[in-house]
């Protein structure tokens, strides 16, 4: 799946030649290329200067060129030099469905308190026949190289979008009903046979350190804020408490796992700076909560008695 995008210079004067792009592809630079169906041709409007074609069966090792054409009386220009497929700007088609749908008011919760925690959602890809070390000796999971959630899985040329196949298991595996190696026989120079494996991997997916799910959860069991009750307690104060339990759950599990320095004649390693910064954040976060409560606490008050 690749989308190529064109730049038209001066298009008003392209346009007056010329009415559309057409674009061809082939398996190699210098192969045979042909016109593929649905591969435009892409028509030209006045004003516009940049066009997108997406090619649905193309891959990262795909080659195109393009040629401006006028379909009214067949006058075109010379080709373009081909550009690869993995230069054309790929992209993924989200086809795998997401863990859970939320609502707007939810999302907004969500998007609200990742802001908080520093935790923006990373667009990654796992592609090519490097990742083979990524699939594990049962043959049917994929590990994926962070944290996160597929947008869009295609496994040896097959497409999947459900979520039965694969399934998602901890944000880290991707476990397939089926074998993921392909099975390839052949004839060494001895004459005999013999039978190989060999798979392609294009997995695009959302990188992140707390899913949605994940994040949804932690906001809906919050308890109020301390000095509040579930009365006087807003979402304001439900999002920076949470964002507050979550930091502090990943304090503790960095200062376990990842908390001592380590040294030798090589390298040095100090997470000393990181767990600073994560201390900073917290203290932030608990000031800003701590000044909502009070100004909560405030609103309700008329006056003041003074004797």
């Amino acid at each position: 799946m690749i989308r190529l995008t064109f730049n038209v210079d001066d298009i008003s004067i392209v346009m007056q030649v010329f009415n559309q792009i057409r674009v061809q592809r082939a398996v190699s630079e210098n192969g045979s290329y042909t016109t593929i169906s649905g591969l435009g041709p892409i028509t030209l409007s006045s004003g516009e200067s940049t066009y997108t074609e997406d090619d649905l069966t193309g891959t990262a090792s795909s080659w195109y060129r393009s040629r401006y054409y006028n379909s009214s009386n067949g006058i075109y220009s010379n080709w373009s030099d081909p550009v690869l497929g993995e230069s054309g700007e790929i992209y993924y088609i989200p086809l795998y469905p997401n863990e859970i749908d939320y609502d707007a008011s939810d999302q907004l919760v969500i998007d609200r308190i990742r802001r908080l925690i520093g935790d923006p959602k990373t667009l990654r890809r796992d592609y090519g026949e490097e990742m083979d070390s990524n699939v594990h000796d049962d043959g049917k999971t994929y590990e994926l190289s962070f944290k996160g959630w597929p947008v869009s899985v295609v496994m040896n040329n097959a497409v999947y979008s459900d979520f039965s196949d694969p399934y998602v298991n901890g944000y880290r595996y991707l476990v397939f009903n089926d074998y993921i190696n392909q099975s390839v026989t052949e004839t060494v120079v001895s004459g005999c046979d013999t039978t190989i494996y060999t798979h392609s991997v294009d997995v695009w997916f959302r990188s992140f350190r707390h899913s949605d799910r994940e994040i949804m959860e932690a906001y809906d069991t919050c308890p109020p804020p301390v000095g509040l009750t579930t009365a006087t307690a807003n979402s304001e104060h439900y999002m920076l408490q949470t964002a507050i339990e979550l930091l502090m759950q990943e304090a503790w599990e960095d200062v376990i796992e990842d908390g001592a320095r380590v040294a030798d004649e090589g390298t040095r390693y100090d997470p000393s700076p990181g767990l600073r910064m994560r201390d900073d954040l917290l203290d932030m976060l608990k000031k800003r909560l701590e000044d909502a409560i009070k100004a909560t606490i405030l609103s309700g008050i008329d006056g003041v008695l003074i004797d």
